[in-house]
């Protein structure tokens, strides 16, 4: 992560340069082949490093800590273009990365004694490995079906509310920061609750609720409506986290940085095939049932939940 952040430092800097404007396509995979990192690592060290009758919270703070990078770094990256200029947006990015290594530094153990001692493999038997545990899949198909709905909010939502129920720019702005807002400030309630009632029945009820409220949009008509129901789903959504909290159900301490690996792989998966899905169904069938389908993954990502087992030592450790 040390070494991802300070590379990210230099990266950004190489965005001002308008010489490589035309390779900036391969800039952009650089930083976010680089960039991912933060994810997996900072996912695994809140999973080993959570108490397990807390594992619910710390969870939901994470993703709440994350949901709250995606609102503000726009904003601010957008007063400094808007204030001085683009490049001045880069180079505050340079910085942070900076500061993000020192935190590093800082803040994260480097002692062996913190390392799992597992022997070294490779990334194929890793993953083969991985893909061997069942309650694994279960995990990683929800995931996938949860964050195509996901997907459904940021690409699709905002073209529907424009073009269906006829909201203009700002009405559209002001929507998705409802719904993000929404979701933000239930994030660590559900956490808590999740501690308290169990991460797999949450997580159920989470995704059959958010199913429920998909299905709502066929009922809405007027901007007042999409607001009520966008913000109910904003609600039903905070609890994606949840998968999150359901690692340590599934594997072993030793083996966190390769089932978090393969998962976060498996939600880039539901971003990446949900707008094809949607534009698909938008075309054919009318942009209403793109919420079907949403609804629909939704509901069969709380049922593969319930298939989810806690395994015996045996098959979670290597």
């Amino acid at each position: 992560m040390l070494v991802s952040a300070l590379c990210m430092s230099v990266l950004f800097v190489l965005f001002t340069i308008h010489a490589l404007i035309p390779i900036f396509i391969v800039l952009e995979f650089v930083s976010g082949a680089l960039g991912v990192a933060a994810g997996p690592i900072t996912r695994t060290y809140v999973s080993s490093q959570s108490p397990e009758k807390s594992m619910g919270l710390f969870a939901s703070l994470w993703w709440a800590s994350l949901m709250l990078g995606q609102i503000i770094g726009p904003l601010i990256g957008a007063f400094i273009a808007e204030t001085l200029s683009f490049e001045y947006s880069f180079y505050a990015s340079s910085i942070l990365s900076l500061v993000l290594a020192v935190f590093v530094l800082w803040a994260f153990p480097t002692d062996k004694k913190y390392r799992p001692k597992t022997r070294q493999t490779n990334i194929l038997s890793d993953l083969k490995f991985v893909l061997g545990l069942r309650s694994a899949r279960w995990l990683f198909l929800s995931a996938t079906l949860v964050f195509v709905g996901r997907a459904l909010i940021v690409a699709f939502l905002p073209l529907y509310a424009s073009s269906v129920i006829d909201m203009s720019v700002i009405q559209v702005g002001v929507l998705f920061a409802s719904l993000y807002a929404a979701e933000l400030v239930s994030t660590p309630a559900l956490g808590w609750l999740s501690d308290r009632f169990g991460v797999k029945r949450t997580a159920v009820l989470s995704y059959a609720l958010s199913g429920f409220f998909f299905l709502l949009y066929f009922l809405v008509k007027t901007v007042y409506q999409i607001f009520l129901v966008s913000i109910a789903l904003g609600i039903g959504l905070s609890g994606l986290f949840l998968l999150l909290a359901l690692i340590p159900t599934v594997a072993s301490s030793g083996t966190y940085g390769k089932v978090i690996g393969a998962y976060g792989s498996f939600e880039d998966l539901g971003i990446m095939i949900g707008p094809i899905i949607y534009g698909f169904v938008w075309s054919v069938y009318g942009p209403v049932y793109v919420f079907l389908v949403c609804a629909l993954a939704q509901f069969l990502a709380a049922f593969l939940v319930l298939r989810i087992k806690n395994p015996n030592a045996r098959e979670t450790s290597r």
